[in-house]
């Protein structure tokens, strides 16, 4: 046998090793993935979580507003009335720290005669927001600024200061919302839970405050607020035991 012949067939062995070992690492690849498929059989649950709360904190803004010719002139009125509505507020018993001067707007101030557009001056309108520790001070607040000659009131919000507690106490609840249903659902298939893969948290956090209009509030001398609702949801897949086990 000649060398070229010898070199030959020592390439055609080593052809069929390497294409041996390929197929056995393929092999040990694909009894990888079907052991991987068994162990991770799934089953995914939604849980649902509320806490129930009385709200504590109460808020409400209002504009005061100032039309006239001379901005100067305005902004001293807007100050002095700001100024006025304050001290009315802090002498019914609420924290200065508690009432906020906030941005202030400055707009032409336009009338119509018919067709005919006439600019008298101009507005300057600056935002008041006052935010109560007791529920039971808002008819004193809302009577102090009216008295004033302040009519334009936003709308009331209702809130409870324990919100984010509230949540993670409504979250808890979620997940083992989540854990039950999973298990239930285990139960009519004969099925077991192994573990946990992943959880997602579906809601945001947020608690959606009770809102009141001033004409809903204005109808009743004594108003309730009642309880509001702090929702939590997650997305929990639980890892089911194989049958053999």
């Amino acid at each position: 046998m000649s060398f070229t012949q010898k070199c030959l067939l020592i390439e055609v062995k080593m052809r069929k090793w390497f294409l041996f070992l390929l197929i056995l690492v393929i092999g040990y690849a694909s009894a990888e993935d079907d052991s991987n498929g068994q162990h991770h059989r799934i089953i995914e649950v939604s849980g649902v979580g509320s806490v129930l709360s009385v709200p504590d904190r109460f808020s409400f803004s209002l504009s005061i507003e100032q039309k006239g010719g001379v901005a100067s002139e305005l902004n001293t009125a807007i100050v002095e009335r700001t100024n006025t509505v304050v001290q009315a507020l802090i002498k019914i018993g609420i924290d200065k720290k508690a009432v906020q001067s906030l941005q202030v707007q400055f707009n032409p101030w336009v009338e119509y005669n018919g067709n005919t557009r006439e600019q008298k001056g101009f507005i300057l309108t600056r935002q008041v927001k006052v935010t109560l520790k007791t529920l039971t001070q808002y008819e004193k607040s809302i009577d102090a600024v009216l008295s004033l000659g302040v009519n334009n009131i936003n709308e009331f919000i209702f809130t409870n200061s324990q919100a984010d507690a509230h949540y993670q106490e409504a979250l808890k609840h979620a997940l083992l919302n989540a854990k039950q249903r999973a298990m239930d659902m285990a139960n009519v298939l004969d099925l077991k839970l192994a573990g946990v893969i992943s959880i997602s948290e579906q809601s945001t956090g947020g608690v959606a405050p009770i809102s009141l209009g001033v004409r809903q509030l204005q109808a009743s001398e004594s108003y309730q607020p009642g309880e509001m609702s702090t929702q939590a949801r997650v997305k929990v897949i639980f890892a089911l035991k194989d049958s053999y086990k």
